[in-house]
């Protein structure tokens, strides 16, 4: 008999379309168990970015990222040197002096290198057709002398579309090309409620992009998301392999308005600094951070932000540079720790 009051040991209640999700049959890449937090039909197909168990043409898209195995991925030694603070640059500052921001190691996005930006249209944002990515980016004034890590993150829309005509772009030869200090990996959505198997297929592609880039002999960043304790398991057996990744990025800016999110997000974080030895660069916000986190701001905790950049542009009251200063106070002040730098 269904029994519909099952929880798992992550805390997940089963649905009634848990029990018709066969993501298990993928373990040990998907424990079962994760079937439990299933709100969706994986019947149902048109849902943007979601591939599920029952996708017909699963094979083409296992095939895609060479399996389901994080073991299969492997990353070199190629860490470098980093503030606990990193300004992320929008595009509209490009234009300005490189003293503008003073500081040697900045971040921009991948939106902000497209020939043709995101566009919100309708309510729904695409990418405009025939952008690609500009190689000259790194060539603008306020970059100069400067040493560039280009965040690999955005909509959903515009990863799936760089993702996916990733071949026909020569995406990781132009991004190797352009002289980037380091490159994170995407951010792949793992939707909640969502399939399991799909989530595990956006961790595998995550990986398979920071995997590329690791080749061609950039610092490669990876981007960690987990939504369950299972998840978090296999980052940290990844992780604990690949004594040469040092850093790793988790993208909060779509979280940062749902207290849910964070937990999630913050329980992840939780998780790395206890069973890994890796440092988080927390991209976006870091607010409601658990005072346990806070101990480690500035040691294993580093932010990268456009926030202050854009207060800059937009209210013009303050330098960039102030704006980057208040944050940086702002940033050390939840820790109780004194900042070494």
């Amino acid at each position: 008999m269904h029994d519909s009051s099952r929880q798992s040991d992550n805390g997940a209640q089963q649905s009634l379309f848990s029990t018709v999700c066969a993501s298990g049959r993928f373990e040990p890449h998907v424990h079962p168990e994760e079937a439990l937090s299933v709100l969706h039909n994986c019947e149902t197909q048109g849902r943007m970015n979601v591939i599920t168990c029952k996708d017909p043409e699963i094979e083409i898209f296992l095939d895609d990222v060479g399996g389901l195995s994080m073991g299969d991925v492997a990353f070199s030694d190629k860490a470098g040197l980093l503030a606990p603070v990193i300004p992320v640059i929008p595009r509209g500052m490009f234009s300005l002096p490189s003293s503008t921001v003073p500081y040697e190691v900045v971040g921009i996005t991948i939106n902000d290198t497209l020939t043709k930006r995101v566009k919100l249209k309708c309510g729904y944002y695409h990418v405009p057709e025939g952008s690609t990515v500009d190689p000259t980016i790194l060539k603008a004034p306020i970059l100069e002398g400067k040493r560039v890590i280009l965040f690999s993150t955005g909509q959903d829309v515009l990863i799936e579309t760089l993702w996916w005509e990733r071949h026909d772009t020569y995406l990781f030869d132009v991004l190797a090309g352009m002289g980037f200090y380091a490159i994170t990996g995407m951010n792949f959505s793992l939707f909640e409620g969502e399939c399991p198997f799909a989530h595990a297929l956006n961790i595998q592609k995550c990986l398979r992009y920071s995997e590329e880039i690791d080749r061609r002999g950039i610092w490669s960043i990876p981007h960690v998301y987990a939504r369950n304790l299972y998840q978090r398991e296999r980052w940290k057996n990844l992780l604990n392999e690949n004594k040469g990744v040092g850093l790793v990025t988790i993208n909060s800016q779509l979280q940062r308005s749902r207290v849910g999110d964070m937990s999630v997000v913050f329980d992840t974080a939780r998780f790395l600094l206890e069973h890994t030895r890796v440092t988080i660069m927390f991209q976006g916000s870091v607010r409601g951070m658990p005072q346990d986190l806070r101990l480690h701001i500035g040691t294993r905790i580093y932010a990268a932000t456009s926030a202050p950049c854009k207060k800059a542009v937009i209210r013009k009251d303050k330098s960039a540079a102030e704006y980057i200063a208040d944050y940086s106070r702002t940033f050390f002040g939840m820790s109780a720790k004194t900042p070494s730098t």
